[in-house]
């Protein structure tokens, strides 16, 4: 007898840990290999992470997001780096890290331009640099 495996209750779980990241003086910059040995946790699943190539675990949550406050020097919580159908306690991700208001790199081209999914986005309040007006459920007529 073979069973289909559940369905997320919620969701897949949206992570803005890059836009975290970007948000620092000390992750900006080989933020993969300096987050990785303040969590101490390996490079390759903080890039895996980043790059939305895995779900990571508790354990694995708990370790970066204190890797986090020890750098920002305030308390973190983590349902503002990894939500379920990117429900952030915080939605503007420059909100959360006390930013006056910007755009992540990503939102222009090579020449400057801002890009199609940045067109109605005002500095600081974009959710995350993948989902700048925060996540939309592919279902039919659904929305967050």
């Amino acid at each position: 007898m073979s069973k289909t495996p559940p369905k997320q209750a919620l969701g897949p779980t949206i992570i803005r840990l890059r836009d975290v990241m970007d948000h620092t003086t000390r992750y900006a910059f080989s933020g993969v290999a300096r987050l990785a040995a303040d969590a101490k946790v390996s490079p390759a699943s903080v890039s895996r992470l980043v790059n939305g190539k895995m779900n990571p675990t508790f354990g694995m949550v708990a370790r970066i997001t204190t890797a986090l406050e020890q750098t920002l020097g305030y308390r973190i919580d983590p349902r503002d780096i990894f939500a379920e159908s990117g429900r952030f306690l915080t939605p503007h991700v420059c909100d959360l890290m006390g930013c006056t208001g910007c755009l992540p790199e990503n939102a222009t081209d090579e020449f400057g331009d801002i890009k199609p999914a940045f067109a109605n986005i005002k500095p600081g309040r974009w959710v995350s640099s993948r989902y700048p007006s925060g996540y939309q459920s592919r279902k039919k007529g659904g929305s967050r």
